[in-house]
């Protein structure tokens, strides 16, 4: 039987961590078998690229150095070719030289001749030389290269953005990813659990990985809002004017000057102006305390400081939570429970239905969640937010905007195997970490883990397409300049639909909302200090929304994957058939998490 996971930070350090890291290994090997890579011959070519690169570095140092000697060398010349011309022009103003004189120029031409003669016959060569040589070490840097490039271009051909989700499912008990965020998970979380944050026309999905826990859905993924704020836009200007003063002299005599004064006026204007953000989220539905709603953010009492002073404040805190819970006069039905560290750092003080936070808030849930929220050695410590909106949950974990979880297989294209080996299996690693404690709030509550989802997502062939989330996933991936409107001056957010398909290929419209902008002048008057009102100019940007519509190509790729992409595409009859109809070559298309696509037409700006 397939355990729960109960204990998320103790097993991931005492388990889950070590299996994973054994896993991904043993994956990276059978990929470099699948691919026939010969490791003896790589490490050779490298060795070989490398040798190259150091003498190539040595080279490049010696023949910079030798060119500077002759610029010093140049400059010498230069300067005893001036003493003889000096020289030999004073002779011919002020008659016959003396003997110093005369001395000093018959050595500045034996000086410049000797220069002359060393830097052409000599240095020059040498620069010379070494440039061949190094020309023709980084020719054979580069045919190395190219063979090691060719050693590895297998391997390089093999690697997958599923690999991630697929090798955690793997590792983490009743942990199930999907191929690509479907309409009927869509649908589930948002008519059976009642999501509804994240479908504005101001949001565009930038990723989305989609699975289950246990039979329960979740999304984790990262987008793209826009909101407009009013925006202060500053101006100034400079002014000046004549003033009288009167001052005290040296002999004490009173006496009047004028003098210019200066000033610099500055002004405000507040207009509306579109600002964007990115957010990552985990988002999973459970039907267990329907009623509940709460949220909390990361607290400053999580850290590790035992100082008096974080004493006292956590004293202090608690004082209060305790004059709250008593207080009966509020609308909040906040009763503190025994484990007063769990309501300090958890501090869901605005929960609606103290029974059902209890219900899923056990004491074994609450000590989890506290280790959770106080370990920064194995996890990232007290770093989310977690909003629970009855059967929706939503966490806002910090880590992911530091590091990647969505990175193209292109990060672990390299020419050494054992590069390669070493980043895919930090890559991996790191992946898993980050994932893991994404997910690590919901999984500290064990009432999660024992309700399913009942709900049949997948009831026909529509259901399993690709989403508006998963669409706008792909848009995004191709890049937001693809579709933006010509006159676009902001990001933009690209928002998708389609219509249902039977073949597992959809017409997809992609919305590009930015906004155009134009230069405006607004003057402010203002009062300067020589009694007059000035007009100060503010210069503003006036922002119109503007959009754009293109068609996109998404069709499903379930047979395909990285290594078998350009082969299929070619050989496959089905495949074949397709590309022709698009009039589009399998190279031109982008092929990502099992959907392959591309874009057909636009309408003009």
């Amino acid at each position: 039987m397939i355990e729960d996971v109960f204990e998320p930070l103790a097993l991931f350090r005492n388990r889950l961590r070590q299996e994973h890291a054994e896993r991904v290994a043993a994956c990276f090997e059978k990929l470099v078998e699948r691919a026939g890579v010969d490791e003896d011959a790589n490490q050779k070519t490298v060795g070989e690229i490398n040798r190259l690169a150091g003498e190539i570095e040595a080279g490049t140092s010696r023949t910079n150095a030798r060119k500077a000697f002759r610029a010093v060398l140049w400059t010498g010349f230069a300067v005893a070719v001036l003493v003889v011309a000096v020289g030999l022009l004073g002779w011919m103003d002020g008659g016959p030289p003396n003997v110093a004189s005369g001395l000093l120029v018959l050595l500045a031409g034996f000086a410049a001749a000797g220069l002359y003669v060393f830097i052409d016959k000599k240095l020059t060569p040498r620069i010379r030389g070494l440039r061949e040589m190094l020309e023709g070490l980084q020719r054979e840097h580069r045919e190395k290269l190219a063979e090691a490039w060719g050693q590895m271009q297998l391997l390089n051909g093999l690697y997958e953005e599923s690999m991630s989700p697929r090798l955690m499912a793997q590792t983490v008990p009743r942990l199930e990813f999907d191929p690509w965020f479907a309409f009927g998970r869509l649908a589930e979380l948002e008519e059976v659990f009642g999501l509804d944050e994240y479908s504005s026309a101001d949001r565009s999905i930038l990723f989305s990985q989609s699975g289950v826990i246990n039979g329960n859905p979740f999304v984790v993924g990262e987008s793209l809002g826009v909101e407009m704020v009013e925006w202060d836009y500053h101006g100034t200007l400079d002014i000046s004017w004549l003033a009288t003063e009167t001052y005290t002299d040296s002999q004490g005599t009173r006496r009047t000057r004028t003098v210019v004064r200066r000033q610099t006026l500055h002004a405000t204007v507040t207009r509306p102006k579109p600002v964007y953000g990115n957010e990552w989220f985990v988002i999973y539905g459970n039907e267990a305390a329907p009623r509940l709603r709460f949220s909390r953010v990361p607290s400053k009492y999580s850290a590790a400081d035992s100082g008096l002073m974080q004493q006292w404040s956590r004293q202090r805190k608690l004082k209060k939570l305790e004059a709250f819970s008593r207080n009966l006069d509020d609308d909040y039905p906040f009763t503190m429970m025994s484990n007063r560290e769990f309501e300090l750092l958890f501090h869901a003080v605005d929960r609606s239905d103290e029974v059902e936070f209890r219900v899923l808030f056990t004491p074994l849930a609450q000590k989890q969640m506290v280790d959770l929220l106080k370990d920064t050695e194995t996890g990232y410590g007290d770093n989310f937010s977690f909003i629970k909106s009855s059967m929706i949950n939503i966490v806002q974990p910090r880590h992911l905007e530091r590091d990647r979880v969505n990175a193209p297989s292109s990060v672990f294209h390299q020419y050494d195997l054992a590069a390669a080996r070493r980043i895919f299996n930090d890559y991996q690693n790191n992946y898993f970490k980050m994932m893991y404690f994404a997910l690590a709030p919901i999984l500290t509550i064990p009432i999660y883990q024992q309700h399913r989802s009942h709900a049949d997502i997948y009831r026909d062939v529509y259901a399993r397409a690709p989403s508006s989330w998963a669409h706008e996933t792909v848009a995004n991936h191709h890049g937001e300049k693809e579709f933006a409107h010509p006159a676009s001056i902001t990001r933009n957010i690209l928002k998708t639909s389609s219509s249902p398909s039977q073949d597992g290929t959809q017409r997809v419209t992609v919305s590009a909302h930015g906004f155009c902008g134009t230069d405006r002048v607004s003057y402010v008057n203002k009062w300067g200090g020589d009694g007059k009102f000035h007009r100060v100019p503010v210069h503003w940007v006036e922002y119109t929304p503007v959009t754009r519509s293109s068609q996109m190509i998404v069709r499903e790729a379930m047979d395909l994957d990285k290594g078998s992409y350009n082969a299929k595409t070619s050989t496959d009859a089905r495949w074949r058939d397709f590309f022709r109809q698009w009039n589009i070559q399998p190279q031109a298309a982008a092929f990502q998490h099992a959907l392959v696509s591309f874009l057909t037409g636009r309408q003009p700006g």
